[in-house]
């Protein structure tokens, strides 16, 4: 499992924590089948990300789901150092629909160039890129490695075996 640095920065040559890799899996899931012609159907609220992956809410309680926006800006430099773009842009405040304002700040932080002013426009293009990139045909060669199979089926039962544990009760 990956080591972060003192600033939170990741190894890109190991991979992710089990969490975050569940977090990118789920989000990688969702992008996958969206409309390239209608982008931002693929955005997801924190909320729903987190009750989604987190049903008992026994990590991510609402309303601040503490925690995820740093697992969020781990799978998005994962994505940075591996020539992808930002997966975090697909999660947004339920109230604007859009991302807060920690994106812009995560972008800049990995070298992006985002204009003051400018960071509602920077993460539509962002998203845009995101759903471009997942459910086109260049995606089938960013996972195409057994290993990442392997994750992407590990997180799916993972989520799946949550939520059979909470109708169990």
């Amino acid at each position: 499992m990956y080591q972060a640095d003192s600033e939170g920065n990741i190894n890109p040559l190991e991979p992710l924590g089990s969490t975050d890799e569940r977090v990118r899996q789920f989000l990688v899931g969702r992008v996958r089948h969206a409309n390239p012609d209608q982008p931002f159907t693929a955005v997801v609220t924190y909320g729903l990300l987190c009750k989604a992956l987190d049903p008992t809410q026994q990590y991510w309680v609402a309303p601040r789901y503490k925690g995820i926006g740093q697992v969020l800006r781990r799978v998005s430099m994962w994505e940075h150092a591996h020539g992808r773009p930002l997966l975090s842009a697909l999660v947004v405040q339920k109230a604007t629909m859009q991302a807060g304002k920690g994106f812009a700040e995560m972008a800049r932080s990995l070298g992006k160039r985002v204009t003051p002013g400018q960071e509602t426009d920077f993460w539509r293009s962002e998203v845009e890129r995101v759903v471009a990139h997942w459910a086109g045909k260049d995606a089938e060669a960013d996972d195409a490695s057994d290993t990442e199979k392997a994750r992407a089926l590990l997180a799916k039962i993972s989520v799946e075996l949550a939520e059979v544990q909470r109708l169990l009760g």
